[in-house]
């Protein structure tokens, strides 16, 4: 290591919570790196040690506070000398934390992390200013500076900050303020850049897809989700983009037919429901009915020939009685989505809902969840099943997380980390590009196959 590396200020990263989360990572870390600061990985000692948390529901701050504590007993032990706390746990609880964990030297909120180099140089010249936490407004564009930790060849694409919905049980708004959407330009260039480098996944994320540009008045034609999925047509090679966090509210029948004859768009929606229940759907302010849900789905599936459909729902929502929840088993039964995340309503300051009458028992929502969980079980058993004998495309990822005896890769109908894998036992690929792989057999919640060319 040479003198000047060796002057550097090193820092490390704990990323939590969501790819959104992730983006802001990344782009905290290429800004230090851009400001001669030593970026380092996390199980590495550094001078500095950063924690970009998640607050978004109770497991999620807990799994927050955890990571801290972890990282106040290196400060005792001389492994790290400050602790930074950025992202929506500083956010949401600025007023509390510094009194709670006096071991954290700064608190940055999600409006102030591009200001984190200058943050720290000030704390290390003597300043004694503990939080840096105002009203979130700040969105990165294409052009700023960004150190990429997902594998080179897979990228998120952080499309809008924010979230105008009210949802009842949702504490985003608090945490990242309104919408606040990037121009089509410059998601472009960052995608059209990708593309030259080589990334065959991009990973539309935002905190809801569809708003995407309703916020911009100031530009003479309106953004908005279509137009930018229809101008990236132009966009020559071989990649996906993935659509991810697509609120149902905003999802006119032009945006299916795009999906189904866009050359790039995989053929996979993300598309967090929550409830089917018009009486719940109602005390979650979610602004839609369940007759529109039912024809958007039924929509999806019938535009779109092969669509891997993803969804989310809360169970034990206040006033959710046992007719909502046999609704939403039926709907369930009706529907078989390919891939369906089950979350226990968890009571949140700040919302709507933290206030509501009819608050459900938690063993009752234990019940629910188990129920509801163990009929997706089987359903996406069955929908695993019906690849068996398949050739399908396979983004290729190299040897398995799981066991170093097989390979692993994706189809367009698995996004990465929170859904299963492509496990491979014969033939060879390259990291990073597409291969054809048979498919042999099913397991819960990945697939086996071949590589057959």
């Amino acid at each position: 290591m040479s003198t000047a590396q060796a002057e550097k200020i090193s820092v490390n990263f704990i990323s939590l919570g969501c790819p959104k989360n992730l983006v802001d990572s990344e782009v905290m870390m290429g800004l230090l790196d851009r400001d001669d600061f030593n970026v380092v990985p996390a199980d590495q000692r550094a001078r500095v040690s950063v924690i970009n948390t998640c607050s978004f529901v109770d497991d999620s701050k807990q799994e927050s506070i955890d990571a801290i504590l972890e990282v106040a007993d290196k400060k005792k032990s001389g492994d790290t000398q400050m602790i930074i706390v950025a992202g929506c746990l500083a956010q949401r609880y600025v007023n509390e934390l510094p009194e709670l964990l006096p071991e954290v030297d700064i608190f940055v909120g999600t409006g102030e992390y591009h200001k984190l180099p200058g943050i720290i140089r000030h704390k290390l010249a003597g300043q004694k200013n503990v939080a840096y936490v105002e009203k979130p407004e700040y969105v990165p564009d294409h052009l700023t500076p960004r150190m990429q930790s997902t594998p080179a060849y897979t990228k998120y694409v952080k499309i809008a900050e924010g979230c105008s919905h009210r949802c009842s049980f949702c504490i985003i708004p608090h945490l990242r303020g309104d919408l606040h959407s990037r121009t089509p330009d410059d998601v472009f260039n960052e995608i059209k850049e990708g593309v030259e480098r080589g990334v065959k996944e991009f990973n539309l994320v935002s905190q809801d897809l569809n708003e995407y540009g309703r916020d911009r008045r100031d530009l003479e034609i309106k953004p908005s989700l279509y137009g930018l999925l229809d101008d990236l047509q132009k966009l020559d090679g071989e990649f996906w983009l993935r659509l991810m966090y697509m609120y149902p509210l905003q999802f006119p029948d032009k945006l299916v037919q795009l999906i189904a004859e866009h050359p790039h768009i995989a053929k996979y929606v993300d598309i967090p429901l929550q409830h089917i229940s018009d009486h719940m759907l109602k005390k979650m302010n979610r602004g839609s009915s369940s007759r529109y849900i039912y024809r958007l789905i039924e929509n999806l599936k019938k535009s779109v020939p092969g669509i891997v459909l993803r969804t989310t729902f809360i169970s034990g929502h206040p006033g959710e009685n046992k007719e909502d929840h046999e609704e939403l088993k039926q709907f369930l039964k009706d529907m078989e989505f390919d891939r369906v995340g089950i979350f226990k309503f968890s009571r949140e300051e700040g919302t709507a809902a933290y206030d509501m009458n009819a608050q459900v028992p938690e063993e009752i929502k234990e019940e629910r969840h188990a129920e509801l969980m163990a009929m997706q079980q089987k359903i996406s058993q069955k929908k695993n099943q019906s690849y068996v004998g398949k050739t399908i495309r396979v983004l290729f990822e190299g040897v398995s997380e799981e066991t170093e005896l097989l390979h692993q890769g994706r189809f367009y109908g698995q996004a990465p980390d929170i859904d299963g894998v492509v496990l491979i036992n014969d033939g060879k690929g390259t990291i990073g590009e597409f291969c054809d792989v048979k498919i042999t057999e099913a397991l819960p919640y990945d697939l086996l196959g071949e590589i057959v060319s």
